[in-house]
């Protein structure tokens, strides 16, 4: 009788210590970094930035300035779905709602505040790993430029 009153109690905690190990790798599959990158393009010359490598072709088609320099950056994981605020510097955060999109792909709800003020909303669907230019906005010899990119 011991026995039996023994496995009873046995095999539920055991299934429930199996559903509290595989639960984390389960929600692990979930989980989304998100990293920006504050950007500033103007005609000031400024030594090309290695940070910048992988965006800067893009910016040069895109906003024909012939400098770019590193602001400010901020990075976050996301359950998805899930939020988070990107702090970049100089009064610029991003708000994103984050889910996740099909084919692995992550959509981002993303609103860019300067200084409490909404520069800008909108919707993206990023790859994984490849940054996603989100516009730009004027400032003081130059222009204020955000990339986003989820891992």
């Amino acid at each position: 009788m011991p026995a039996r009153n023994t496995m009873r109690v046995l095999i539920p905690a055991c299934v429930l210590l199996m559903g509290a190990v595989l639960a984390p790798v389960s929600a692990s599959a979930q989980v989304a970094g998100l990293r920006a990158t504050l950007i500033l393009a103007s005609d000031d010359p400024a030594a090309q930035d290695p940070r910048l490598d992988r965006v800067e072709f893009r910016l040069r088609r895109i906003f024909h300035f012939p400098y770019y320099r590193h602001y400010g950056d901020g990075a976050a994981a996301v359950n998805l779905p899930g939020e988070a605020t990107l702090r970049l510097g100089h009064g610029n955060d991003l708000q994103i709602h984050a889910t996740d999109a099909k084919d692995g792909r992550v959509r981002a709800q993303v609103r860019w505040l300067r200084d409490g003020n909404l520069v800008l909303n909108t919707t993206v669907v990023m790859s994984r790993g490849t940054p996603v230019i989100l516009g730009g906005v004027s400032k003081a010899g130059g222009t204020l430029i955000v990339t986003l990119v989820a891992e």
